[in-house]
């Protein structure tokens, strides 16, 4: 047999049995568990930036993580974070995303508070089991600011100089009646890597992962496609609680967090759209 057909073999068959440990092992611990996360997040209540709920949350995150990078920026004198996490590896990185902001007179608990739950947690396994491949969570700040104004996920788009073989935006995946179509713009930009990645997700929850495009969303996924970074978004639009003060914790559930959660393990550690 060829060398370097044997040594890619066996790279092969090592990463598999990586991948196996991670994804069936429980968590250590010392670890949270993703819900554990997602309560503790949700009992700060509104996230409004400007406020000391905002404050409280942005320390929340930064304490939950092993020296972060925290890039602040202000906009109309009101002062935000965003907040990246990187593990280092092969190039090009990968991202995994969500905004953590919230908007007035909405707890945010699915809006936001399930996709810091899932990073959370994710940021736990890559300190413990570190990825072969390069992996950035970025938590971005003012999302939900007026109609949408994506601010944070605009800022850091400005100034990426990473070469991101794709980011992965989650929101509003933590709801009790879980249900994700691909989102319209992720499809019509990036086609083969949205298909590759609803692979992923429907061999794990075939109920939940529906393979047809539903609806055309401005979420920060279109702030980095503006600065022609490939990203997709991971989103539940179907939830009547948005952007409202209904939007709590009690509508969201321990098993889709738990499930997003073990679907951004098979992200991270199958890597789809490698080349």
């Amino acid at each position: 047999m060829d060398k370097h057909k044997f040594l890619s073999r066996l790279l092969a068959v090592s990463f598999k049995f990586v991948l196996l440990a991670v994804l069936i092992q429980p968590l250590t611990l010392d670890a949270k568990h993703p819900y554990e996360y997602f309560v503790d997040f949700c009992s700060i209540g509104e996230r409004v930036p400007g406020t000391a709920g905002h404050i409280r949350a942005r320390d929340f995150i930064v304490n939950n993580l092993k020296q972060p990078e925290m890039d602040s920026f202000r906009v109309n004198n009101v002062g935000y974070y965003n907040i990246y996490m990187r593990f280092p590896g092969v190039e090009p990185r990968i991202g995994i995303a969500a905004h953590w902001d919230s908007d007035f007179g909405c707890p945010g608990a699915n809006d936001g508070g399930s996709g810091v739950a899932v990073l959370l947690g994710l940021a736990d396994t890559l300190a413990r089991d570190p990825s072969p491949r390069a992996v950035d969570l970025l938590f971005f700040d003012g999302e939900d600011v007026e109609s949408a104004e994506l601010l944070g996920s605009k800022h850091f788009a400005a100034r990426c100089v990473e070469n991101y073989t794709y980011v992965v935006v989650f929101d509003m995946v933590g709801d009790r009646d879980l249900q994700i179509f691909q989102e319209g713009n992720s499809a019509k930009f990036f086609p083969e890597l949205v298909d590759s990645i609803w692979e992923i997700g429907g061999a794990l929850a075939p109920h939940v992962f529906v393979p047809l495009v539903k609806y055309y969303i401005i979420d920060d996924h279109m702030s980095l496609i503006s600065y022609g970074i490939r990203s997709i978004d991971i989103i539940d639009f179907d939830y009547p609680y948005w952007d409202s003060k209904d939007d709590t914790i009690d509508k969201c559930s321990r098993e889709s967090i738990d499930l997003m959660y073990r679907f951004a393990l098979r992200l991270v550690y199958q890597q789809p759209g490698y080349e």
